[in-house]
């Protein structure tokens, strides 16, 4: 059998999947569609929400996943780029690695999402090996997308937001590239009445930012929304300063689109009102 092309860019997206809360799988795949690729899912876990709720149920799905990829391979299966978000333990960080090296080459765009921390605090399933084993899978990244507690913990570094400077968030960015990927996207820079996210290119040693209005509130699933979309724009052509333009951009809508509706932010952003804005934005330059 030989592979055909794909009609479509198409995008591995390895992570969980939770049916209530917008986060991950449910939010990469609607928002990757309407930039005008495909989101091919291999979930790493299946759960009925999001673990901030009180009460949540959880299938893990790690001892299926490398079969699902030997199925990928014999029906000549290929995929335009790969992306990761959250991983709940090693083996999965393995299994994305294991992706990685049958599904792409060196054309192939490989975005790391390191998400496991924030507030200066890892999530509840990581500890020291699962950060050891996340430093393995970005050096196989051509971009990552830490906030700022996810690469102090990459660098074993001290949280110390009150203390960030531009030459601070040089040298992590610097440090980072040094691990592997060429481009590191940094969210949550810290900033007293800004959102801030750094971009910085490896190859030409270029810094710079994005600043965007700050809603003071805490939002889950932003940085999944942000990963989706700098993705799907990445998929469309954009390079990866425009893609975390529109990315950061795109993010602060939805947290101030949800702050101004409903207020709670338990079930992730209100995303899905403001998806019209990126189909018309892939149309415009279609």
């Amino acid at each position: 059998m030989n592979s055909v092309k794909n009609p479509v860019p198409t995008v591995l997206s390895i992570q969980d999947m939770s049916s209530i809360g917008r986060c991950s799988l449910t939010v990469a795949m609607p928002i990757i569609s309407a930039l005008g690729s495909q989101a091919a899912p291999l979930p790493t876990a299946l759960l009925c929400n999001h673990l901030e709720y009180e009460h949540y149920e959880m299938v893990d799905f790690s001892e299926h996943l490398r079969a699902f990829m030997d199925c990928w391979v014999k029906n000549d299966i290929t995929f335009d780029a790969i992306q990761s978000g959250f991983l709940a333990s090693p083996e999965q960080i393995h299994i994305v690695i294991e992706a990685i090296e049958r599904f792409g080459n060196e054309q192939t765009p490989i975005i790391v999402d390191p998400a496991m921390a924030d507030d200066g605090h890892l999530y509840s399933v990581y500890n020291q090996t699962m950060i050891e084993e996340m430093r393995k899978l970005i050096s196989h990244a051509q971009i990552i997308k830490p906030n700022y507690t996810e690469a102090t913990f990459l660098l074993d570094l001290p949280y110390e937001p009150k203390k960030v400077t531009d030459d601070t968030i040089r040298m992590i960015c610097e440090r980072l590239h040094k691990m592997g990927p060429r481009h590191v996207i940094m969210s949550g820079v810290p900033h007293e009445d800004k959102a801030v996210v750094a971009i910085y290119d490896g190859e030409t040693n270029s810094l710079d930012f994005i600043n965007t209005k700050l809603v003071p509130v805490k939002a889950h699933g932003t940085g999944d929304i942000f990963t989706a979309v700098l993705t799907g724009c990445l998929l469309q052509g954009y390079s990866t300063h425009e893609s975390a333009t529109i990315a950061a951009n795109f993010t602060t809508d939805a947290v101030k689109y949800t702050h101004d509706t409903i207020g709670s932010m338990r079930n992730g952003l209100l995303f899905e009102p403001l998806l019209g804005e990126l189909t018309k934005l892939v149309k415009r330059e279609a």
